[in-house]
């Protein structure tokens, strides 16, 4: 049937243009927050999400893509303890966020 890749491209592309809803000064009034391992993203403790906010998951295996990436407005981590791996199941960092 379809292509997976192509599949997520035009997922993306729905999300990236006609999803989100613009305000007459044409920035986003929901914001797309990535939950995702990366230097620039924040403690979920530390995140007041005061607007609108619409939450991407990457796969369990290898995270989100950088096309996933990239139509993010911003990221946050889920801090975790201990020596163990950084990595949760997708529907339990899901049900955290």
């Amino acid at each position: 049937c379809c292509d997976t890749e192509q599949h997520e491209e035009k997922q993306l592309e729905d999300v990236g243009s006609n999803s989100i809803q613009k305000s007459n000064n044409h920035k986003p009034t929901i914001q797309i927050i990535g939950v995702e391992i990366d230097p620039s993203s924040v403690n979920l403790e530390q995140e007041p999400f005061t607007n609108s906010t619409a939450f991407m998951m990457g796969n369990e295996g290898q995270g989100m893509t950088s096309k996933q990436m990239s139509v993010c407005d911003g990221f946050v981590r889920i801090s975790q303890y201990g020596g163990g791996t950084a990595s949760l199941n997708v529907s339990v960092a899901a049900g955290l966020v």
